[in-house]
């Protein structure tokens, strides 16, 4: 009985795939697993299959060595001008500095601090804007206010370039405090009259309200210079 059962399990398939009577005729289907002469993976169509074998890489061909006595081709370093030039350019350019930035002031006469923003920043036209609080120690000392004590600042600043021979450049100070305020306003010109001869002109006003008993006081001058460089 048990060799009846022995004989019906080894003779029946136990794959999906066909024995091939070419290669095993005279084998059952478990004998012919076992012998290794067909194959239990399922018959796969499509493009990857799941159970695809893996195939490593080829091994990397090593270079012949060298004869005995031969010559040697070693590389050459280059030298620094070279690399400079083999370098990309856009490491050479430092980033663009920043528009704002904040400022700490103190001197025996005034102590403050102002922020400062440069609103426009082209090649031919800039404009600068500061605003600041501080402490007025001495009176009047750098454009300063008649009463020591806490005061407000604020600056203006234009440049302005025509061509490549002229130059505009105008600044605005105030500085306020408890008893008066202090304008300070100047006008320059900058002409090259040629490549190594430059016109200097500028124009100045200082007004202080405490002046003149509390009436007011306005100055002025100009100055015209020529100035050559050797």
């Amino acid at each position: 009985m048990l060799a009846a059962w022995w004989l019906a399990l080894a003779g029946l398939p136990v794959f999906t795939q066909p024995v091939p009577r070419i290669e095993a005729p005279h084998l059952s289907a478990a004998l012919a697993v076992a012998a290794r002469r067909i194959s239990l993976r399922a018959p796969c169509y499509a493009l990857v299959c799941p159970d695809a074998e893996w195939t490593g890489r080829r091994p990397r061909a090593l270079p012949p060595p060298t004869a005995p006595g031969a010559r040697q081709h070693l590389p050459v370093p280059q030298p620094r001008a070279a690399r400079w030039l083999n370098r990309r350019l856009i490491g050479l350019y430092a980033p663009a500095s920043a528009r704002d930035r904040v400022l700490a002031y103190a001197r025996n006469w005034r102590v403050d601090t102002s922020y400062r923003l440069d609103a426009i920043r082209e090649r031919d036209t800039q404009l600068r804007i500061e605003v600041g609080t501080g402490y007025r120690i001495q009176p009047y000392v750098d454009n300063g206010t008649a009463v020591p004590g806490p005061v407000a600042r604020g600056g203006l600043t234009v440049s302005r370039q025509f061509g490549h021979h002229a130059r505009l450049k105008q600044r605005l100070l105030v500085e306020t405090g408890r008893e008066n305020a202090y304008l300070r306003q100047s006008i320059g010109l900058d002409w090259q009259l040629r490549p190594h001869l430059v016109l200097h002109s500028s124009i100045e006003m200082w007004h202080d309200t405490a002046a003149d008993g509390g009436d007011g006081l306005t100055r002025r001058s100009g100055a015209l210079r020529l100035r050559y460089a050797f």
